[in-house]
């Protein structure tokens, strides 16, 4: 695998560690964690690393499928791969959010609700690009 063939991987995993690592810092920054006249500096470093993680995990994927299909289908299987990795993100984060009431004053609840309209964002792009076929 040459060095490019990487990228998207460690990006996907830089950005999935960068998330995880936010979430005890949230924790201690203290409330309010989402707010309208207030935001935590590390809730948005969680939301930069999932962002990252999810937007560069269909190429990781893709690349991942190597040379076992043609280009097109190699396309095809990653971003279905992708939408069913999401769909796993988003179900955690509900489940997250429902137990925590999506309270922006809980870490669970801010995080919760950051996931979920991340995870919806991405599950709207591959649905226009099933779509636009």
């Amino acid at each position: 695998m040459n060095e490019s063939a990487r990228v998207p991987a460690l990006i996907a995993l830089g950005g999935s560690a960068i998330a995880l690592l936010s979430i005890p810092l949230l924790a201690a920054s203290g409330r309010p964690f989402l707010s309208f006249d207030s935001l935590s500096p590390w809730l948005v470093t969680y939301a930069v690393g999932l962002f990252a993680a999810l937007f560069a995990a269909p190429f990781a994927i893709h690349r991942g499928l190597g040379g076992l299909l043609e280009a097109d289908a190699r396309w095809e299987r990653a971003i279905l791969w992708w939408a069913a990795l999401t769909g796993a993100v988003l179900a955690v984060a509900l489940l997250a959010g429902l137990a925590s009431g999506f309270d922006t004053d809980s870490v669970a609840g801010a995080i919760a609700l950051v996931t979920v309209a991340e995870s919806v964002l991405v599950l709207a792009t591959v649905l226009v690009w099933i779509i636009d076929g």
